[in-house]
């Protein structure tokens, strides 16, 4: 079993799509650079071409990508619970944030929180608005990885 501690959840949310920025930067360079040997050559209609097929490829990225930014965003705001739960956690049982481990990056009945050396079951109410802790004991402690 494997729990993640509130900083690694924390970074991973924080952490920017680096391929995504790569892309679009390359191909607005390529554009800007066509755009300027087109202006200058208006009579070569292979800078027009090249104009043409990096805006398509743009327009293309993005409509390829629109998918997975949705997607990221949804896991973004699943963490953001999750790491809320846990502040409140912090709160409640007056242990600090870094001694917290979580067994899911997203909120689920029958959770597991790691506080400290305590094990808890964590149960919701139909609207995930508030929760019970429930503490919980582990069969094999030997099995429970902790990504720091």
């Amino acid at each position: 079993m494997t729990f993640y501690s509130y900083e690694h959840l924390y970074n991973q949310n924080q952490e920017p799509n680096f391929l995504f920025i790569f892309v679009i930067l390359t191909l607005s360079i390529a554009l800007i650079v066509t755009g300027v040997m087109y202006f200058k050559n208006r009579k070569d209609n292979k800078y027009r071409d090249l104009l043409v097929i990096f805006v398509f490829s743009i327009a293309l990225f993005f409509g390829i990508n629109y998918n997975n930014y949705e997607k990221q965003i949804d896991v973004n705001n699943q963490t953001n619970q999750t790491l809320t739960l846990m502040r409140s956690i912090s709160k409640e049982k007056k242990i600090s944030k870094k001694k917290l481990y979580s067994n899911s990056s997203s909120l689920s009945e029958g959770m597991l929180i790691k506080a400290g050396k305590d094990y808890y079951r964590v149960s919701f109410d139909n609207n995930v608005n508030s929760y019970t802790l429930n503490k919980a004991s582990i069969v094999d402690s030997t099995q429970i990885k902790l990504i720091k």
